[in-house]
Order: C-alpha cells, then sequence, then structure tokens
C-alpha cells in the first residue's frame, strides 16, 4: 500500500504545474485501483488548504470545488487511513531526541498515522522530510520509474 502525499494531488489539481501530467496519471490510476494506494484524513485537510489559498494555489478552487475534490477521493477506490488512538505516542516515538520545530510535527504525525495503518510506503516530492524514519520509505514519483 502507497500513501499519496498532498503534494501529489496538488499537482494533478494544478493544471499549470510543469508536473500535471505525471500526477495526474498517478492519482487516476489509484483511484482506479491500478495502483494499491491510500490517502490520510490530514492529506484530504492539506490540500483543501492549498487549492483553496489564492497564495498558494493558482486559479485557487472555490470551496465547492474543493469540496468535489474531496468527495471524488471518497468515492474512488483509494483507501482512507485515519489516525488511531495509538498514533499521537507513536508520534512521541518517532520525535525521540530529535529537535523538531514548527510544521514539520505534521511529516511525524502523518509518518505515525501511517505506521499505525501498515502503510510503509508514500509517493512524495518531498522525501526528505521522511529521513531517518527508517520505517517509512518515501518515494519520489517525479524522479522514480513508477
Amino acid at each position: 500500500m502507497i500513501l499519496l502525499d498532498t503534494n501529489i494531488l496538488i499537482h494533478a489539481a494544478g493544471a499549470q504545474s510543469a508536473k500535471h501530467g505525471k500526477a495526474r496519471d498517478l492519482r487516476d490510476r489509484a483511484a482506479a485501483g491500478k495502483i494499491e494506494a491510500c490517502l490520510a484524513a490530514q492529506i484530504l485537510a492539506e490540500f483543501y488548504a492549498v487549492v483553496t489559498d489564492p497564495h498558494r494555489f493558482q486559479p485557487p478552487l472555490t470551496p465547492a470545488q474543493a469540496q468535489r475534490e474531496l468527495q471524488s477521493y471518497l468515492s474512488s477506490r483509494l483507501g482512507l487511513i485515519l489516525p488511531k488512538e495509538t498514533t499521537v505516542s507513536r508520534m512521541l516515538d518517532l520525535l525521540g531526541s530529535r529537535s523538531v520545530r514548527g510544521g514539520k510535527i505534521f511529516d511525524f504525525f502523518l509518518a505515525a498515522t501511517m505506521l499505525d495503518n501498515g502503510v510503509q510506503t508514500i509517493y512524495t516530492e518531498n522525501t526528505r522530510d521522511f529521513e531517518g524514519l527508517g520505517e517509512i520509505e518515501a518515494i519520489n514519483p517525479f524522479l522514480a520509474g513508477d
């Protein structure tokens, strides 16, 4: 099972992105069940936050358009993983003695959610965000020969 990161969905939604075609193809194959993939609730919330923000996504989607996108993901063959009661404890274990600051905490929470749901691979443009988390394999599908 592969988790699709927010940046994959954003490139798939943004026709002006140089990575649009590859991201759209990956998203569509996953949604059709040709790739065993899933999304985390956190990814859906991050996607909505980015694509409706005119400072981060051009042209921004309206809230109604973004909601339709989210609904289409939920109606597809993509799985949805959710945090469990143990996810915060697992996140704290992953943090260990690391000096994590700011928004980096969200990567650790996502990693903990993945591990609590038996998902160990993430397709992301930001592979460095998951360095040092030996249980997680981060693959940049824009570089890999997926």
